[in-house]
């Protein structure tokens, strides 16, 4: 009877440390996707603030805006040259 107990103590405690071990895989399991959906939020808000720039920048007003203030003009034909390859 008592290599019973023994032998039944010593399986007690390997489950035990089983379920913690399992726990404490599970807990930072949770903290690393915790972590990855903070980061998707953060990426997702990056990214809209990204489009609306690009939608700003394509404002044809705003570009027009901005050759008037450099000075841009379209090329003329006086510009443009001809490269013959061979």
């Amino acid at each position: 009877m008592n290599k019973l107990n023994v032998m039944l103590l010593v399986l007690a405690l390997l489950s035990g440390l089983a379920a913690v071990t399992v726990q404490d895989r599970s807990r930072q399991q949770f903290i690393a996707l915790d972590k990855a959906e903070k980061q998707e939020i953060h990426l997702e808000q990056d990214y809209a603030r990204l489009k609306l720039d690009q939608a700003k920048l394509a404002n044809h007003q705003l570009i027009k805006a901005a050759a008037e203030k450099q000075n841009l003009r379209p090329p003329s034909a006086l510009d443009t040259k001809m490269v013959e390859v061979k």
